[in-house]
C-alpha cells in the first residue's frame, strides 16, 4: 500500500510538473517581422510594410497621438524625397518579451543613417522602438527618436546654400 501511495504521489508530482513559458527570447517569428520591417523601410518597400501590420494598428512615432499605418507609409514616403542612404549599417537589434497577461512585445533598437538630398554630411540617429504582436501582426507600435540631427543638416544644407547665392550676386555686380 506504502508504494502505491508513493507511487501515485510520484505521478502527481511529475505530472504537476510543467516547464515554465519562456518570457524572454532573442528568436522569435515577432523578431524576425521586425527585422523585415526595417528591411522594407530601407528598401521602400511600403505594400510589405501593410502586411506586417494589423489593419486597425496604432502607431506612435514620435508622438503621444496614434496614427494609422496609412498615415505612417505617407509620413514616410514624403520624408524619403528628401533622405537618401537610408540605411541601418549596424543591423537591428531585437529581443521579445511576453508578458505576464500574455503579451507579446518585440523591443527593437538601431541607427539609421543616411543624408538628406543635395548634402554630403551623414546624420546617424537612434531608433527605440516596441510592438506589440497579436496573431502575427503588429497592433500597436512605439518609436521614437531625436529628430535634432537631421534638423542640423537642413539648416547647414539651406546655410550652404544661401552662401552660395550670396557669392553669385557678389559676382554677378
Amino acid at each position: 500500500m506504502k508504494k502505491l501511495i508513493l507511487f501515485a504521489f510520484a505521478l502527481v508530482v511529475m505530472v504537476s510538473c510543467n516547464e515554465p513559458a519562456k518570457q524572454y527570447t532573442t528568436s522569435s517569428p515577432e523578431i524576425e517581422t521586425i527585422k523585415t520591417l526595417h528591411d522594407y523601410f530601407k528598401d521602400s518597400n511600403y505594400d510589405g510594410l501593410k502586411d506586417l501590420y494589423a489593419e486597425d494598428a496604432q502607431i506612435f512615432e514620435n508622438s503621444l497621438e496614434p496614427t494609422t499605418v496609412s498615415d505612417m507609409i505617407q509620413q514616410g514616403k514624403e520624408g524619403r524625397k528628401v533622405v537618401e542612404g537610408y540605411d541601418f549599417p549596424e543591423g537591428v537589434k531585437c529581443e521579445m518579451i511576453t508578458n505576464d497577461a500574455g503579451e507579446k512585445w518585440v523591443n527593437s533598437w538601431a541607427v539609421w543613417t543616411g543624408n538628406i538630398k543635395g548634402s554630403e554630411t551623414e546624420i546617424k540617429v537612434p531608433i527605440i522602438s516596441r510592438f506589440l504582436f497579436k496573431d502575427g501582426k503588429i497592433v500597436k507600435e512605439y518609436s521614437y527618436w531625436d529628430n535634432l540631427p537631421s534638423y542640423n543638416a537642413f539648416e547647414e544644407l539651406a546655410s550652404d546654400k544661401l552662401d552660395k547665392l550670396d557669392e553669385t550676386l557678389a559676382e554677378d555686380k
